[in-house]
């Protein structure tokens, strides 16, 4: 019976099953005949199962979390970028560009606020960068010069301010009849006057037939004979332009016409390059730094006897080359002398310092900028060779290049190439001691000239031919000069404004779904992550609340009548979803575009994050996803804790298994020695029936 009762009570438990040896034993009618491995097992379980199931549930939940916020991250992401495709003006629309002849003149960038239109443009000089050559040399390596020697490379032009009179010729006869003149003043209390005859002598022209071109030819000629007079005259296609003779000096009236100011040329200033002197001890044994606010030079602890030794070491430093100055011997012999490579008044003074030694710096030299002047800049060339002067007027960084060439000339193969920007201002001169030849009138290659256009019958002068500034967000570059226009034609697309927001749309609408999904309590069986966040309502609340206020709030920079996406046609529906109303925004389209881009991008295009100034609505909404996504936001920190609840549980669960084990490890223990027992006293048990059989069967059989 007993054999019979353990096996039932183990079989009765569905968690362990009978061992292996249990049932071995129980065959061969050995032990007690009670499964002690399962009924250990069975009582361990008791225990360790609710717990494990319950740890086990909070990592599952925990893990839903996890992925739920990651869900949520990216989501977010996809909204973010949706938005970027209308923080920037230049890309709310879509504008290309086309030219009749592309050769001569081409389009190389349309930005998206580009305007539609056509424009006739006709080149008739193409800018230009001076280029000279110096005289020929034996070899690269050819001696220039005993020792080093500086050169002074002066870059700009001193420009002449302008006048424009505009007149026309059926005025300016009328000015003239019957004897009357014009008069033009220099504002100097100088006078020219022009009569009707002067005018037809000038012109070749007849009374009541006179030209502008007559009437500018007569201004000079008085503009010429007097010396006081500051301007000259010549005719323009709408009057007269009057040129200042010394730049800077004269502002002109005339008694006729409307004068404006063409180019106001500032007088002329002449730079004056900075020097500073600075006090030493000669004998000392210090560590000497010099700095001129950018760069410096730093050089070692070391004894010296003399200023120059000194000087000798700091020429020698690191970075000596790219000092703003150089450094020399005073003309007393007692300190330093710092003389500024290039004219200009110095912002930040240029500083000395000693481990050992003192030093007052002092200016002996005023710098001084350049105003409508060339700017000089002295360069050394340390090694006197050709090479030396090449490398020396690159290292300067002036904008001036020189190139080394070999012109194949037998017996004076090498010559310096100098070649400056592009534009007028860039003329540059270079001179020095020994004259290397670049001044001479038969090294001049080419001269400096600005690109001269005319874009829809209006005249133009630029100093590149890479031009930015005609078309409203077109650049074009002028390669060949014509005699007859080019077309070029630029449309504008404004749909790709609307598919973004559409896309706007889809997006927030999926995050807003999505949103819902994980936080539903109702099971979805067709949504591995339905409410996953069933238990974070509040925090999963507050993301979208945050999103919701500031996609529907007014622009920072809202514009006219266009203040935010409701005036584009965005609007709620019950579900909390976004929809768009095209009407609205083909109205606001048609009507104040450019209000619309100001709206939603401040009319900027590649703003900085860092700006403190307004970015427009869709950056707005981006940046404040980005923080909500942050790795200090509250989608990150959510999802941070979550993991981390979910290896606290994992943690938890491993010790259980091993506190467990142990329990069990005991239970079983207990069971064996019990299971020993028993076994024993079933042995004395059959051994006393075999006993009492035998003394029965010894009466039996008397």
């Amino acid at each position: 019976m007993a054999e019979t009762s353990a096996t039932s009570s183990a079989t009765a438990t569905p968690v362990a099953t009978t061992s292996t040896s249990t049932q071995i034993l129980t065959a061969l009618e050995a032990g007690s005949g009670i499964d002690v491995v399962a009924l250990a097992r069975n009582l361990t379980d008791v225990t360790k199962l609710p717990q494990t199931e319950a740890l086990q549930s909070k990592i599952d939940s925990s893990d839903a979390s996890v992925s739920g916020y990651a869900l949520i991250a990216q989501e977010m992401s996809l909204l973010k970028s949706a938005f970027e495709t209308l923080n920037d003006a230049d890309e709310l629309a879509i504008s290309s560009g086309s030219s009749s002849a592309a050769g001569q003149v081409g389009f190389t960038a349309i930005a998206g606020n580009a305007i539609s239109g056509s424009y006739d443009v006709i080149v008739s000089q193409l800018a230009q960068g001076q280029r000279v050559i110096s005289d020929q040399y034996s070899s690269s390596t050819a001696t220039l010069h005993s020792t080093t020697f500086d050169m002074s490379l002066s870059i700009g032009a001193t420009v002449s301010g302008t006048y424009t009179e505009v007149l026309s010729e059926a005025d300016m006869r009328t000015a003239v009849a019957n004897g009357a003149s014009i008069t033009a003043t220099d504002g100097a209390g100088n006078n020219i006057a022009v009569s009707q005859s002067e005018i037809n002598a000038a012109g070749g022209t007849s009374t009541g037939a006179e030209t502008l071109a007559g009437y500018a030819a007569a201004l000079q000629t008085k503009a010429a004979a007097s010396a006081a007079f500051q301007f000259t005259a010549a005719v323009n296609d709408s009057g007269v332009t009057f040129t200042q003779k010394t730049a800077g000096t004269g502002s002109l009236a005339s008694a006729e016409g409307v004068v404006t100011a063409g180019i106001s040329a500032l007088s002329p200033v002449s730079g004056v390059a900075a020097q500073y002197n600075v006090t030493a001890t000669a004998a000392v044994t210090t560590s000497l730094v010099v700095g001129d606010g950018d760069n410096t030079v730093t050089v070692d602890s070391a004894a010296y006897t003399s200023i120059a030794q000194q000087v000798t070491a700091i020429q020698g430093g690191s970075g000596y080359e790219n000092l703003l100055f150089t450094v020399a011997v005073n003309s007393a012999g007692d300190g330093f002398e710092f003389s500024y490579k290039t004219a200009g008044a110095i912002t930040t003074a240029p500083t000395m310092s000693g481990s050992n030694s003192s030093h007052t710096v002092s200016s002996t030299r005023a710098g001084v900028t350049a105003v409508n002047s060339p700017t000089a800049t002295s360069i050394n060339v340390a090694t006197a060779t050709p090479e030396g002067v090449v490398s020396a007027i690159n290292a300067a960084n002036t904008g001036v290049t020189a190139l080394l060439v070999d012109t194949g000339t037998q017996g004076a193969n090498y010559r310096i190439m100098l070649t400056g920007g592009e534009g007028s201002q860039a003329v540059f001169s270079l001179s020095s001691t020994p004259d290397l030849g670049f001044g001479d009138s038969g090294n001049t290659i080419r001269t400096a000239q600005d690109a001269v256009i005319n874009v829809n019958g209006l005249a133009l002068t630029r100093s590149t031919n890479e031009i930015s500034d005609v078309i409203s967000g077109a650049t074009f570059v002028v390669s060949e000069a014509s005699a007859t226009a080019v077309r070029l034609n630029v449309t504008n697309d404004q749909s790709s404004l609307k598919t973004n927001l559409k896309s706007v749309v889809a997006a927030y609408n999926s995050f807003n779904q999505l949103l819902s999904d994980l936080t539903s309590s109702a099971a979805d069986s067709d949504l591995s992550y339905g409410g996953d966040l069933a238990r974070e309502q509040s925090a999963v609340r507050y993301i979208k609340q945050q999103v919701f206020d500031k996609l529907m709030a007014d622009s920072s920079s809202k514009s006219g009548s266009i203040s935010a996406l409701r005036d584009l046609g965005i609007s709620v529906d019950r579900t909390g979803n976004l929809t768009m109303t095209e009407a609205t925004f083909d109205a606001a389209i048609a009507n104040s575009y450019d209000d619309v881009a100001t709206m939603l991008s401040a009319g900027t295009s590649n703003q900085s994050l860092y700006s403190t100034d307004a970015q427009g609505l869709a950056q707005d909404v981006a940046t404040l996803i980005d923080g909500l996504n942050s790795s200090t936001g509250i989608v990150a920190t959510r999802k941070d804790s979550a993991e981390d609840y979910s290896d606290d549980y994992a943690s938890e669960l491993v010790i259980l298994e091993a506190r467990m084990e142990k329990v069990y490890q005991r239970y079983l223990t207990q069971f064996a020695a019990m299971d020993s027992m028993l076994e024993k006293i079933d042995g004395t048990k059959n051994y006393l029936t075999g006993q009492l059989k035998s003394l029965a069967n010894m009466y039996n059989s008397d």
